[in-house]
C-alpha cells in the first residue's frame, strides 16, 4: 500500500551509506577501492608484508589505514613493521636513495650475514660512495651475497699493512688490493705480495703502480719481469743511500789513516829527540874526560 504522500517506504534491506573517507596526510594519494577491500578483510596483511606497509607508512596512507579500510589496526603494529627493517640497513638505503624493494631484499639477506653483518655494511658503504648508480651496484652485491662471492671488509691484513707503509700507498689503492689478494690462500697471498713487492719498489707512482697491475692480480696472472728502479723510487732511495753510506765509511777510514801516520811521524820526532840528547851527553862526557887528563 502506499503510503500518506503517494511517497514508498525505504527497502528494509537497503544498506546504509558509506562512512565519509577521512581527511588524508599531505601528499598522500587515495588507496585503490582493491586495497580497501583486501586490508578490510585481511588485516594482519600488513604485519606479514613489511615492504608494503613500509611503502604505505612512506606515502602517508597508513596513518590513515583504519578508517579507509573499516579495520582496527593495532597501534603496535607501525613499530613493529618499523623494527623489522635494521636500523644499519635503512640508513644506507635512505642515504642512497635505494628503493624499497632493494631495501626490504638487502634486509632479509642481512639477516643470514649476523657474522659478517659489520664488515658487509662498511663495504657497502664504500662501493656505493663511489658508484654512479648506487643501487644498480647494490643489486650486484647482492646477488654476489646470495652467491657467496662478496668479501666485506675485513681487518687489514699485517703485509697489507706494511707495504703500504713502505710504499705510502693512497686508500683506493690499499681497498683495491684488499678486495683481490683476500681471494687467496695464505701461501698464494704470500706469493703475490712478494711477486708486488719487486714491482712497486722500482716505481716512483707506486700507488698508480698498483691500479695498473690489479687486473693481472685479480686474474691470478704472473706480474712480469720489474724494470730498472725509476728516479725517486723505493729502490734507487736505498741505493743511493747506501753509496753515501759507502762514501761516509771511506772517509773516515782515511781520517783513521791519516791520524796514525801522524802519530808515527810524532814518535818518530820524539825517538830523533831523545838520540840528540843521547849525543850531546856523550860529547859532554868525552870533553870532561879530556879535560882532566891535562890537568894530570
Amino acid at each position: 500500500s502506499e503510503g500518506a504522500g503517494g511517497q514508498e517506504p525505504a527497502a528494509a534491506d537497503t544498506p546504509p551509506p558509506p562512512p565519509p573517507l577521512p581527511s588524508m596526510p599531505a601528499g598522500a594519494s587515495a588507496a585503490s577501492p582493491a586495497l580497501q577491500a583486501l586490508l578490510a578483510t585481511n588485516p594482519g596483511l600488513l604485519l606479514s608484508n613489511p615492504l608494503l606497509a613500509v611503502q604505505m607508512l612512506n606515502s602517508g596512507l597508513l596513518n590513515g589505514l583504519s578508517g579507509l579500510t573499516g579495520a582496527a589496526v593495532p597501534k603496535a603494529a607501525v613499530p613493529e613493521l618499523e623494527a623489522r627493517i635494521d636500523p644499519d640497513v635503512q640508513e644506507l638505503c635512505e642515504h642512497f636513495n635505494i628503493e624499497d624493494r632493494h631495501l626490504q631484499r638487502l634486509n632479509e639477506i642481512m639477516k643470514n650475514r649476523k657474522d659478517t653483518f659489520e664488515g658487509d655494511m662498511l663495504k657497502l658503504w664504500e662501493k656505493l660512495e663511489d658508484a654512479r648508480e648506487p643501487a644498480g651496484l647494490l643489486v650486484v652485491k647482492m646477488r654476489e651475497m646470495e652467491e657467496g662471492t662478496f668479501i666485506g671488509k675485513t681487518k687489514i691484513d699485517p703485509q697489507l699493512a706494511e707495504m703500504v707503509k713502505k710504499y705510502n700507498l693512497d686508500s683506493t689503492a690499499e681497498l683495491r688490493l684488499s678486495d683481490i689478494l683476500a681471494r687467496f690462500d695464505p701461501q698464494k697471498k704470500s706469493e703475490r705480495y712478494e711477486e708486488l713487492n719487486k714491482h712497486l719498489e722500482v716505481s716512483n707512482r707506486p700507488s698508480a703502480m698498483v691500479m695498473m697491475l690489479l687486473r693481472k692480480l685479480s686474474e691470478n696472472q704472473p706480474l712480469g719481469r720489474p724494470g730498472p728502479p725509476a728516479p725517486g723510487s723505493y729502490l734507487d732511495r736505498k741505493q743511493r743511500e747506501q753509496k753515501e753510506a759507502a762514501e761516509k765509511n771511506k772517509d773516515r777510514d782515511r781520517e783513521r789513516r791519516g791520524g796514525g801516520d801522524r802519530d808515527k811521524d810524532r814518535d818518530k820526532e820524539k825517538d830523533k829527540d831523545r838520540d840528540r840528547d843521547r849525543d850531546r851527553k856523550d860529547r859532554d862526557r868525552d870533553r870532561r874526560s879530556r879535560s882532566r887528563s891535562r890537568r894530570k
